[in-house]
């Protein structure tokens, strides 16, 4: 596993949550960033140092529709003394991260019209066969949410009470 800055970690998890929150696919949040396909996928790999440069902050920014305040963090944040952490990447085989994820579609309006379950995988880009793990983790957080009535199911669509 790759180290990086505590401020770089944010950044990476930052972007990829608001990007899966969107439905933005790594390789066209690549492309708008004038990059190869594979940019932001190695940004985001656990095993790569690879991270964004703050010269593309504004960008990142834009392309999220956030403002550049709204992809670093708070103020009062912590970025401690430079000192380099282990880099994990949010991921959807996680069910923590997954929740954050589905709650973020949740604030964003995602669900403000019903969705199947096969809407919600495309729109997070886990429909190929080797997302088995996240799609399941997906189907068990989205059990989670309509038992904690965040969300609600009906003839198999998800949906906002």
């Amino acid at each position: 596993m790759a180290k990086i800055t505590r401020l770089s970690l944010f950044i990476i998890n930052r972007v990829k949550f608001r990007r899966l929150v969107l439905g933005i696919p790594g390789a066209r949040l690549s492309n708008f960033l004038k990059h190869t396909d594979a940019y932001v996928f190695n940004c985001e790999k656990d095993e790569l140092d690879a991270q964004y440069p703050p010269h593309e902050y504004p960008g990142l920014a834009k392309a999220l529709d956030w403002t550049v305040e709204e992809l670093l963090p708070p103020d009062d944040w912590d970025a401690g003394d430079g000192t380099k952490v282990e880099k994990i990447v949010l991921s959807l085989a996680n069910p923590e991260d997954t929740r954050l994820v589905l709650e973020g579609m949740i604030e964003d309006g995602f669900f403000n019209k019903p969705k199947t379950l096969a809407e919600v995988v495309k729109h997070l880009y886990i429909d190929r066969e080797d997302k088995a793990k996240e799609r399941a983790v997906l189907e068990r957080v989205l059990g989670e949410l309509v038992k904690d009535s965040k969300l609600k199911i009906e003839d198999g669509m998800y949906f906002l009470e």
